[in-house]
């Protein structure tokens, strides 16, 4: 099975999504179909811009990456799904990474949870995040940056390999029949 067909298998069609609430109000614009082609470059830019509006340091991508589609006319399966690389399981240990490659970048101090004196209070908060913004988004930009460009390389040298793959099926197929007769 090519990798068309198993990412059209796996990923939603566009009449399931245009259900969902949270995505419906797009109407009409949802059925252009640059959004659902899964061609080896719309595949890949879309998987390159999901990993980078994932490293984005909030909670809400979901708003962001369906407009970026129709705007942009990215895949937007492969959007989706490449956003949800930070979910809730994944996302305290991505932007701590994310955090650390900030500090190293920005040459700022590493700020521990024991040092930012944290309570359940509005000013405790704003405190910490006022110390640790500027590594944070320094730090998601280059962590999405950089996975952007490696999804987009990787999705595209692993699809032109599938493709020559194939190629070098049919070509075979064809000298084994041209020996038969």
């Amino acid at each position: 099975m090519d990798l068309r067909r198993y990412l059209q298998s796996r990923l939603p069609h566009a009449s399931a999504l245009s259900q969902r609430r949270w995505i419906a109000w797009f109407g009409h614009r949802l059925h252009d179909p640059n959004l659902w082609h899964f061609g080896r470059r719309s595949v890949a830019r879309a998987a390159a811009v999901g990993l980078v509006v994932a490293f984005i340091p909030v909670p809400i991508h979901m708003f962001v990456v369906v407009p970026l589609a129709i705007l942009r006319g990215l895949n937007l399966p492969v959007l989706i799904g490449a956003v949800w690389v930070t979910n809730p399981v994944t996302w305290v240990p991505i932007f701590y990474f994310a955090y650390r490659i900030g500090v190293a970048f920005t040459g700022g101090d590493l700020q521990t949870a024991a040092s930012l004196h944290l309570s359940a209070d509005w000013a405790s908060l704003t405190h910490a995040l006022a110390l640790i913004w500027l590594p944070l988004c320094v730090g998601s930009l280059i962590c999405g940056v950089a996975s952007g460009a490696l999804a987009y390389l990787s999705v595209d040298a692993l699809w032109r390999l599938a493709v020559r793959k194939r190629w070098r099926q049919r070509a075979s197929r064809r000298v084994d029949r041209r020996g038969d007769t």
